[in-house]
């Protein structure tokens, strides 16, 4: 139909929607400068790596303090630690990390384990986000159901589709939680979560990856940007994407 998939849904209720800054691995000493750089590109929220990488609970909660006390009271700080946390460490990181002022805390521990992450919540003001590695919106109700989190976060490439993944959005809206789709993977997986976001009433901000990731800036011929922090409504039509075959060739095997 030549129209942007966001229309099939409805279409877009916002000309514009924020983007949060998606990175973060630096150590205590250079988190500060590397969550720098992306707020000096105009973006006003951002998200950190978390979890077992840091080898210790304690150092996770250095890094945090640091990065806020680099960033100031004014931007948002996500952190993810992408389910690497037992229930009892994630307890204590956001003990840790109280006084920050969180914008969310993103799978804290397992997925598998939809007790343990209510159990997490239940103890915490910092929000809970989850979702991505759920595969069917009944999983996603499950979430929801054990009261476990505050933002839901389909990845229209794992749960089915951008079908599948709008009635997820459905869900949040009926639950008033914040639907925030999973964009990290390739530009199409991306594009899928922005046209969702774009029509959802429950979507407010948009995760923008900023680490190295040729899925993204490579495999398509267009130019994925936010513009100071933004992200324009999509007007191409489908999800605005050509593939660049020179790249899928250069890695056939």
């Amino acid at each position: 139909l030549e129209v942007p998939v966001v229309q099939h849904l409805g279409g877009a209720i916002r000309p514009k929607m924020e983007a949060y800054a998606s990175g973060g691995w630096a150590g205590a000493d250079e988190i500060g400068e590397q969550l720098s750089s992306y707020t000096a590109k105009g973006f006003k929220a951002i998200k950190m790596r978390v979890g077992v990488m840091d080898e210790t609970v304690a150092y996770s909660i250095k890094r945090v303090k640091a990065a806020r006390e680099a960033l100031g009271p004014d931007i948002k700080i996500m952190t993810d630690a992408h389910g690497t946390f037992s229930v009892p460490e994630a307890k204590q990181y956001c003990r840790g990390v109280e006084d920050c002022n969180l914008y969310w805390f993103e799978e804290p521990i397992s997925p598998v384990n939809k007790n343990g992450t209510a159990e997490v919540r239940d103890t915490t003001s910092i929000p809970i986000a989850a979702g991505e590695s759920e595969f069917t919106r009944f999983e996603i109700r499950d979430l929801i159901d054990h009261r476990a989190v505050d933002v839901v976060q389909p990845d229209a490439a794992i749960i089915g589709g951008i079908s599948e993944a709008w009635r997820v959005s459905a869900l949040a809206a009926a639950y008033q939680l914040e639907l925030a789709p999973h964009c990290w993977g390739s530009a199409f997986s991306f594009m899928a979560g922005v046209n969702l976001a774009f029509a959802s009433p429950s979507a407010a901000i948009i995760e923008f990856s900023l680490g190295g990731n040729p899925m993204m800036y490579e495999l398509v011929n267009e130019k994925i940007t936010a513009v100071e922090g933004q992200m324009l409504q999509p007007t191409a039509p489908g999800l605005g994407l050509s593939v660049n075959w020179d790249f899928v060739k250069e890695y056939q095997q």
